[in-house]
């Protein structure tokens, strides 16, 4: 027993426990990531719908909706449409977002995750609403079955 003693009298159980300083920091360093990757992934799918948007409608990449995949122009004029609002909306949520996260250098760690967290959810509302307002324009501006209606030929 006292060689098990022996073993650890010099032995610090503080050695495995993280610098606090250095957990705060991957704190901070995740909470940026997390908010800032959603308004620069908006960015890019934007431009690249805007810029090279898939040629024909498919089930595995581009904008799917029911009316866009029925015709060629459908599915054009949708992804115009979605490359102009986000890459427009993670253009502009990328600058409020690194103004944001700019101001938490001097936040507690709790403060600083619920700041995220609150970011977060802003993020996907404001999606939401774009998606939504993508889709109700290429509802308004086409049938079910791809073709223009008549006031917006």
């Amino acid at each position: 027993m006292d060689a098990l003693k022996g073993l650890f009298s010099n032995f610090d159980f503080a050695a495995f426990m993280p610098q606090l300083d250095t957990v705060l920091g991957w704190i901070q360093l995740i909470c940026r990531l997390c908010v800032m990757a959603g308004p620069l992934i908006l960015l890019g799918f934007g431009l690249l719908y805007l810029l090279n948007p898939p040629k024909e409608a498919n089930h595995s990449a581009g904008y799917r909706f029911w009316w866009s995949m029925a015709s060629l122009d459908a599915w054009q004029f949708t992804h115009r449409l979605a490359g102009m609002i986000w890459a427009g909306l993670g253009l502009l949520l990328t600058i409020i977002m690194a103004l944001i996260c700019n101001g938490w250098n001097n936040l507690e760690p709790l403060d600083m995750v619920w700041n995220a967290v609150t970011c977060l959810l802003w993020e996907l509302g404001l999606v939401g609403v774009a998606c939504l307002g993508v889709n109700i324009t290429v509802m308004v501006v086409f049938d079910k079955d791809g073709f223009r209606r008549k006031d917006y030929k």
